[in-house]
């Protein structure tokens, strides 16, 4: 059995982890500001989808330096 791939299990988590944050805070964000809970969850995953990707971005290219 090969080992596994440490590049692909490092790009889970900023990823899981803007998601994770992103929820809450959009379910909190749709229920106070746009009585709409859907719509609320629906905006926080894209932004801790875009933030996650985004420090995975950053990190993997501080790593390959």
């Amino acid at each position: 059995m090969a080992p596994p791939d440490p590049d692909k299990s490092s790009a889970v988590n900023p990823i899981a982890l803007g998601i994770v944050f992103g929820l809450p805070v959009g379910a909190a964000a749709g229920v106070f500001g746009f009585d709409n809970l859907a719509l609320g969850l629906l905006l926080g995953a894209a932004v801790g989808l875009t933030i996650g990707v985004a420090a995975d971005t950053i990190r993997r290219r501080r790593s390959r330096r």
